[in-house]
């Protein structure tokens, strides 16, 4: 197997891990880049709708920067986060980035002025140049970036173990180059996961396939904590038709040209929710909109699955049409984005929860590891914080990288033994694979029939309406599904070359890890809080859960603490109350 050396390995293709590496190297060291899609092409970061102004800049007042700094810490994090890195991240988008971005090119859209258009809002946004575009512009830059460095990138390559050697640091890796369907190993004094968020849990998701948790799979078996895994984003004003149309999003958010934004109707025709009226300090206010639909659906006027209704038929059609993306979208299902309603349903979003670190260094508790971006578990969702993470963790490590690489005998064997693993997936498409089963009466799975199983466990088990039982039984299936399952799948072919059955054995590997941990993490938060809805315990409780919920795994085993957050300047302001009467 080839073996290759550089100074720091960072994995994911995104916001956070190509600022990352354009950071290291900038610091001197030399930095290589693995994507499990395209570099800038795939994952979150492309489906960023927008950048937030957190700060006074852009002629906003002290009063904007004070709402960026609450909507943060209690519509988007529910409390549970480090505000003093929130503080840290916002000085940071006021005078790095966004001067950065716009002497790269990144154009934001300006009204006749000239003045860069930004929402009308207490929390101040703008794009570049339509709102759900920023993301894929933003992204183009980074990777001309990357190319104008010279910063090796192996695209369409899968991570599949993290080595470690005997000392327990993480020194480097193994993965699959599913392309040319060979595997490599990279020696590394450093490894940065940087994967995003691990939205494709369930059949609906606003990210692109390659998110099945690979990040926290790895982390979680390396023997890294994880901390909140239970707290998950979603979208419910997605279009429901066409299914493939899973992320095309008609934004509650406040709309860039105006105060207004997108409302919500049940079955019934009445309007549940309106950004402006309902959460007029939250930029994003995913989550009160969880809360309304789901008492929309306990009282039986709509479903999660559809069967109630988003417009923008009351915003001014010329803001729509100057500043909106989704109006094609409205004409190709033959709707007036102007006047009609759309069918939506919901959609698995971002992640808070993630892989355990310090939010000022990046570092996780295995030595040699570190994360930035929404792999990890500091905030959730926006872009420019995630970027933030990238020329932090780059910092952090030029700050303390050894001398040279702490690879040792103990790596090469874990190398031969996770290139046994990953072969053994593949040929077991062999004629000899396909008696043996038939032998042991036992028929073959496609991955793919497999992946799909711990979603449809998941939808059950990790609902917008969660208990006890029903997580409890969702692992018992899952458990089933390791057993039964996964030792027969069988992709239908045996070809090394882009063989995608082949990258699906492994993504369902991972997924069922990172579907397990979730839910004993879920399990154990014994409160409702943000989109964690449970009815066994319906509310929210600031004494005993507003901190970390922090679980590792050893072996089959697994071991949980709590950690408090540090004091911030936004409180609470209550110790418990029911779940549905929390504003945030």
């Amino acid at each position: 197997m080839r073996v290759i050396d550089c100074d720091v390995v960072v994995v994911g293709g995104g916001g956070a891990g190509t600022y990352a590496a354009l950071r290291l190297h900038d610091l001197g060291l030399k930095p290589m880049l693995i994507s499990k899609g395209l570099v800038g092409k795939s994952g979150a970061s492309i489906m960023a709708g927008a950048v937030i102004v957190g700060s006074k800049m852009l002629g906003g007042t002290a009063q904007n920067a004070a709402s960026s700094l609450e909507f943060f810490a209690k519509y988007y994090s529910h409390f549970l986060v480090d505000q003093s890195y929130l503080a840290a991240a916002g000085h940071w988008i006021e005078n790095t980035f966004y001067p950065e971005m716009e002497s790269l090119g990144l154009l934001f859209s300006r009204e006749a002025d000239g003045q860069i258009a930004m929402s009308h809002s207490p929390v101040r946004w703008a794009v570049a140049p339509m709102q759900g575009q920023t993301g894929i512009l933003l992204m183009d830059i980074r990777r001309k970036q990357l190319q104008a460095c010279g910063i090796p990138m192996h695209e369409e390559c899968v991570v599949t173990a993290l080595l470690r050697n005997e000392n327990g640091e993480v020194c480097g890796l193994t993965a699959l180059d599913y392309v040319r369907g060979e595997m490599f190993a990279v020696h590394a004094k450093a490894v940065v996961m940087a994967t995003g968020h691990a939205d494709r849990m369930v059949r609906r998701s606003t990210g692109t396939r390659e998110q099945t948790g690979d990040g926290i799979a790895l982390a979680l078996r390396a023997g890294a904590e994880m901390t909140n895994l239970e707290m998950q984003f979603w979208h419910i004003s997605d279009f429901a038709h066409p299914p493939t149309w899973q992320r095309l999003h008609i934004y509650p958010n406040p709309l860039v040209g105006t105060d207004q934004s997108s409302r919500v109707y049940n079955a019934q025709g009445e309007c549940f929710f309106e950004q402006s009226r309902d959460a007029p300090a939250a930029l994003a206010p995913y989550t009160l909109q969880v809360k309304r639909l789901t008492q929309q659906v306990l009282a039986g006027k709509a479903r999660f699955s559809g069967g109630y209704y988003t417009s923008y038929s009351h915003v001014d059609a010329a803001v729509l049409r100057r500043y909106q993306y989704a109006g094609s979208a409205f004409e190709k299902l033959g709707l007036d984005i102007t006047r009609d309603k759309v069918e939506a349903r919901t959609t698995m979003h971002y992640r808070q929860g993630g892989i355990e670190s310090d939010p000022h260094s990046m570092r996780t508790s295995v030595d040699g590891l570190w994360v930035a971006g929404g792999v990890g578990a500091h905030v959730t969702g926006s872009l420019a914080v995630a970027i933030y993470d990238g020329g932090l963790v780059a910092e952090s490590i030029a700050g303390s990288l050894p001398d040279r690489h702490r690879h040792d005998g103990m790596t090469e064997q874990q190398i031969r033994a996770e290139a046994s693993r990953v072969e053994g997936l593949r040929h077991r498409a062999d004629a000899g694979g396909r008696a043996a089963d038939s032998e042991a009466g036992r028929q073959p799975l496609a991955p793919m029939h497999v992946k799909t199983g711990i979603w449809d466990v998941m939808d059950e088990a990790y609902g917008l309406i969660k208990s006890g039982d029903t997580m409890r039984a969702g692992l018992a299936r899952l458990a089933a599904m390791r057993e039964r399952e996964l030792p027969r799948m069988t992709p239908p072919s045996a070809s090394r070359r882009f063989n995608t059955a082949w990258l699906d054995a492994l993504d369902a590997h991972n997924l069922i890890d990172v579907c397990e941990v979730t839910l004993q993490s879920a399990l154990k938060r014994e409160e409702s809080r943000g989109s964690f809805y449970r009815t066994d315990f319906p509310y929210v409780d600031n004494t005993a859960w507003q901190c970390k919920n922090i679980v590792a795994r050893d072996g089959d085993a697994y071991r949980f603490r709590r950690e408090r957050y540090p004091e911030g300047a936004i409180a609470p302001g209550f110790e418990r109350q029911e779940y549905f009467s929390v504003p945030w």
